[in-house]
């Protein structure tokens, strides 16, 4: 086998090689002597842990970190990048997570965002960036309005935004971080048509993802690492229980926890239930003739296809959603429930966990110990003063029993990794002792390991009498986690499984069709 950097007679060098790179970070050592290739128009998947080494690694091809040992070539030539700019004139580009993007900027400028173009005397030439703009979008085939403020787009028009700002410096390789972690289908779809179209005309991309279905569908090979090496290089279409124990270093059947049987009383009762909107919203999904249960120690998934209401459910439940009101059956813990705001159903012990945690879950740039008390602030505050003895003993339970590191409370929740920032919001809402637990997307932009950390508590919290119900984009996590799945469909349940079922099946009612 061709060792990286090197080549056979004959052979043309790989676009992208790097040889024996270590990176130390203070005591922490990040990369331990990693070998890495990305050969022109392949689509490499790049995958591992928060934590196993992704990010430095790419930051070092990026030119933002120096590596302390080993070698970068290009087309089969050492080179050093000192900086990014220096990576964007060899023709890298980095899509990163956190897209740096201005949302009071229209497209246009957002695109031209320190490469304005001037006319003479050294003033904008807004009409040229915005005919620029259109060719680039229109190259790729994408009709975005660019003159639209880039904060009232859809995440996934951001998405795209950010990949054409890339192009511009994006001539030999492209690197992507965590593209389609807050994608529906539809835009994820649209983005692995862009990558293919990409990787045809000789772009090299790097795709880093957590999301293990994706990856038979868009990559060509599969690179994993774990602890700041590499430990595995497969085929796109390995199965996925082999990924994941390279990702963790154990069998995939030991992801989700073993499930205790034992039921209690009925929490959550839906009957003929649904939700009337003061004011309708184009592409919202009222929930309609909903009839479903969730009982005290049990979990229930809600599956469905995007847009089948189960976002809508859950935050009509929570108050969260559009003004309105319920009608048919809605009973918590046996009493007739009035769910019309945050307050009445906390009041009644609902507790809900956003799918989107930075948006809406978490102050990001406040502590981790604050974020974690802001559900019990009367309890920590009495006489409306926050007391510093009972803050910390709050946020000692919450850190303790959620295994969340670092394990400082001072630090910005912001600076933490997603799947710790996940451990935040679902402690955070647990510290007000809910009965009833709504989670959305729980594990979007998680790693496998903090996944399997999530699924353990949930199992925990579960087995001491809390009701959880969850919807889920995954469907193996819904399989693999919960009791029972109900599926909706334009807002209605139109099918309900219990324990292990065919994906298959859940899939084909989702989708309105025979198993």
């Amino acid at each position: 086998m061709t060792e990286p950097g090197t080549t056979e007679p004959g052979m043309r060098p790989p676009l992208l090689a790097m040889k024996g790179v270590t990176k130390h970070f203070g005591g922490v050592q990040a990369l331990r002597g990693v070998d890495f290739e990305l050969n022109s128009g392949e689509i490499h998947a790049l995958l591992g842990e928060n934590g196993a080494g992704k990010s430095t690694l790419m930051n070092i091809l990026s030119g933002v970190h120096a590596p302390d040992a080993g070698t970068l070539m290009i087309d089969g030539t050492p080179v050093r990048l000192a900086n990014p700019r220096e990576a964007q004139a060899a023709g890298i580009a980095t899509i990163f997570q956190e897209l740096d993007l201005v949302p009071s900027l229209d497209v246009a400028a957002n695109l031209f965002l320190g490469r304005e173009i001037l006319r003479p005397g050294g003033f904008l030439d807004v009409a040229a960036m915005r005919r620029e703009a259109r060719k680039r979008l229109a190259s790729i085939e994408l009709d975005i309005d660019v003159e639209r403020l880039v904060g009232d787009l859809s995440i996934g028009h951001r998405q795209v935004v950010a990949i054409v700002k890339a192009l511009a410096y994006a001539s030999r390789a492209l690197v992507m971080d965590e593209p389609t972690a807050a994608l529906t289908v539809g835009e994820v779809d649209r983005l692995f048509a862009i990558m293919r179209r990409l990787s045809a005309n000789g772009v090299g991309i790097v795709y880093i993802s957590h999301r293990l279905e994706e990856v038979p569908q868009i990559a060509d090979r599969v690179t994993v690492m774990r602890d700041g090496r590499i430990v595995g290089v497969t085929k796109p279409d390995a199965p996925q229980s082999e990924l994941v124990s390279l990702l963790v270093g154990r069998p995939a059947d030991e992801l989700y926890p073993v499930r205790a049987t034992a039921i209690g009383r009925r929490l959550l009762h839906l009957k003929d239930a649904g939700f009337r909107p003061a004011r309708r919203r184009a592409g919202w999904q009222c929930p309609e003739a909903i009839s479903l249960d969730v009982h005290a120690g049990e979990i229930v998934g809600l599956a469905g296809v995007m847009g089948a209401g189960r976002t809508e459910l859950l935050s009509a439940l929570y108050g969260t959603g559009l003004a309105g009101a319920w009608f048919g059956t809605v009973e918590i813990d046996g009493r007739p429930a009035h769910l019309r705001s945050i307050r009445a159903a906390r009041k009644a012990g609902i507790a809900f966990v956003t799918d989107d945690r930075r948006g809406s879950g978490l102050m990001l740039r406040m502590s981790v110990g604050r974020n974690l008390v802001m559900s019990v602030l009367e309890r920590v505050s009495p006489g409306g003063l926050m007391s510093a003895a009972r803050e910390a003993l709050a946020v000692a339970q919450s850190l303790g029993q959620f295994d969340i590191r670092p394990r400082n409370p001072a630090i910005a929740v912001g600076a933490l990794s997603g799947g710790n920032q996940q451990k935040v919001v679902l402690a955070k809402e647990i510290l007000g002792n809910p009965r009833l637990l709504l989670l959305d997307e729980p594990t979007r932009g998680v790693d496998v390991g903090a996944k399997a950390e999530i699924y353990a508590r949930l199992a925990a919290l579960a087995a001491q009498g809390l009701g959880i119900l969850v919807a889920s984009s995954e469907m193996p996590e819904l399989i693999g986690l919960c009791d029972r799945i109900v599926v909706l469909r334009e807002g209605r349940n139109v099918a309900e499984f219990r324990g292990k079922v065919d994906e298959h099946t859940v899939l084909a009612a989702a989708n309105g069709k025979a198993a």
